[in-house]
């Protein structure tokens, strides 16, 4: 039995990752505990095809990390950490059975033409959308990033309303409940640009018809254009890598094969956590679980509130999504004229 840390985290994904390294800089003592073999979660990268190809197991787009006040806090630190990036100016495309693609581009008078090319009305949509993209971005992210509770969620709204009137903020609250099918067919004609934009929200395991998935192909395309996409140099895990190395360096410890099986309480507060193996580890100011609401439940063995409760055991995920690997010779043999290496 140890008690020995401040905070105690459960689980080791970047969310975990990033509120660790946010205590430890404020001189906590932090220790995570994670059940599979390394750390990441859906952000880790290896060779899962043949031998000298590396792939990123499953995120791959580093953007909204890249841009995110956490790592504009530490920037600096985590790249003396190793954290390096690979911008794109190309970040997506889509090919199509008929043989033609779509692809965006940080150019965006090279992206409104292709666009064009499929339809002249969505072409002029995409430029509306391009024009108020700052102002949109400047609401949906501080919707996004905004902290869960009353009174954050209150502000926000009165900030917004005040900037859109009712109209505007109705609208914007519409728009982020809508699935992506709804805002595509009500935004674009043309099955082909519905269906590139429509990738992204798949990307987030929102399928065409989850409420709420339409602002992830919007946010995708719009930053795509603005900014280019942001890679991880070496695969995605560079972020991973640095997170930990800046939470060791500062005393904390991940400690990975390390499930937790129960989070200890005493008068209501959560106290430490129960490992597999039996150890009990004591946290003196807070237990932090990163983990669905069903595991959740299990690791508390309930609330004792009926209702709140009962909704952790109804919740329910979206799709799954699955991404495919190729470890390939050579690149693909493109149809397209523009997409062959060297050829314009």
């Amino acid at each position: 039995m140890t008690q020995d840390v401040d905070a105690i985290l459960i689980g080791a994904g970047h969310n975990s990752l990033a509120c660790a390294c946010h205590l430890a800089s404020r001189g906590w003592r932090v220790a995570l505990y994670e059940q599979n073999a390394e750390p990441g979660g859906a952000v880790k990268s290896g060779e899962y095809t043949l031998p000298g190809f590396r792939h990123d197991w499953a995120a791959m787009n580093l953007s909204l990390f890249a841009g995110s006040a956490f790592h504009g806090d530490n920037a600096a630190e985590l790249a003396s950490h190793g954290l390096a990036f690979a911008p794109a100016g190309n970040p997506f495309a889509s090919l199509f059975p008929d043989g033609r693609w779509l692809g965006i581009s940080n150019n965006v008078t090279l992206t409104t033409a292709r666009i064009r090319g499929f339809s002249e009305t969505d072409a002029a949509t995409w430029t509306r959308l391009t024009e108020a993209f700052p102002d949109e971005a400047e609401a949906i992210i501080g919707v996004l990033g905004s902290p869960m509770n009353l009174r954050a969620i209150s502000s926000l709204g009165w900030k917004i309303w005040r900037r859109r009137g009712g109209g505007g903020t109705l609208d914007l609250v519409r728009f982020l409940m809508m699935s992506p099918r709804a805002w595509l067919d009500q935004t674009f004609e043309s099955n082909h640009v519905k269906a590139t934009l429509a990738a992204w929200g798949m990307h987030l395991d929102f399928a065409p018809d989850v409420a709420g998935g339409a602002v992830f192909p919007y946010l995708e395309a719009m930053a795509g254009q603005a900014f280019g996409m942001v890679l991880g140099q070496g695969g995605a895990d560079t972020m991973t890598k640095a997170m930990v190395k800046m939470i060791e360096a500062r005393g904390g410890k991940v400690h990975c094969s390390a499930q937790v099986t129960g989070i200890e309480q005493s008068a209501g507060r959560a106290t430490g956590v129960t490992l597999a193996d039996g150890t009990v580890v004591r946290a003196e100011k807070a237990v932090i679980a990163n983990v669905p609401p069903s595991a959740l439940l299990k690791l508390t063995g309930g609330t004792g509130n009926t209702r709140h409760d009962a909704a952790m055991k109804g919740f329910q995920h979206a799709p799954g999504t699955m991404m495919i690997h190729l470890a390939m010779d050579g690149l693909p043999d493109w149809i397209a004229p523009e997409l062959v290496p060297g050829a314009c």
